[in-house]
């Protein structure tokens, strides 16, 4: 066993991607990031480096894979994309307006169990979200690791894990903000 002192702390930061350039036309997975989102993604990524990651991982959504991609420019690290971490399945609903979104979003995270939006329930989201994440901490055993997703998917998520309540945790992280968590998973930070 090696000298453990000089071993990274072990964390997990889960991003929600950067902006996408949004086609209402288009399905939610297929958009790609905006150039802007571009910039955001390797700004967050300059603050990340502090924390010395090891690997970086993406969802395989274009947004989240294209944030990875401008992230690890910067900080030398290769990219993997694992399915698993893909949004909450919401691909033949249509576009909505902000409101009608965040009311269908609130109801999902209020009754998990049932198909409110989309074509998976936020359980089956959260259970699959959970799956991909083990499967990713056992490959990357030491260090940090940068998991790029989406902003559903991590409250789902934390809401369970780290017992926060799930819509105001959505609504507090904003695009190409990041979710530190350390490994005794006691609490986060949001770095914007």
């Amino acid at each position: 066993m090696g000298n453990q002192a000089h071993r990274p702390p072990r964390r997990l930061i889960l991003v929600k991607h950067g902006q996408p350039d949004i086609d209402p036309a288009a399905p939610p997975s297929t958009w790609l990031l905006s150039e802007r989102g571009r910039e955001a993604a390797i700004a967050l990524a300059a603050r990340l480096d502090t924390f010395d990651p090891v690997a970086i991982v993406s969802s395989t959504e274009l947004k989240a894979f294209e944030t990875a991609l401008a992230m690890a420019s910067l900080l030398g690290l290769p990219v993997g994309q694992d399915e698993g971490l893909c949004e909450q399945r919401n691909e033949v609903g249509g576009f909505k307006d902000q409101a009608v979104f965040e009311a269908q979003v609130e109801a999902m995270f209020r009754e998990p169990h049932a198909l409110v939006l989309g074509e998976e329930t936020g359980e089956a989201a959260r259970q699959r979200f959970a799956d991909a994440l083990d499967r990713q901490m056992a490959a990357h055993p030491d260090g940090t690791l940068i998991v790029v997703a989406h902003g559903r998917i991590i409250s789902l998520w934390a809401a369970e894990v780290l017992g926060v309540e799930a819509m105001a945790l959505w609504k507090r992280l904003g695009l190409a903000n990041a979710l530190v968590i350390p490994s005794d998973t006691d609490g986060f930070e949001i770095i914007a």
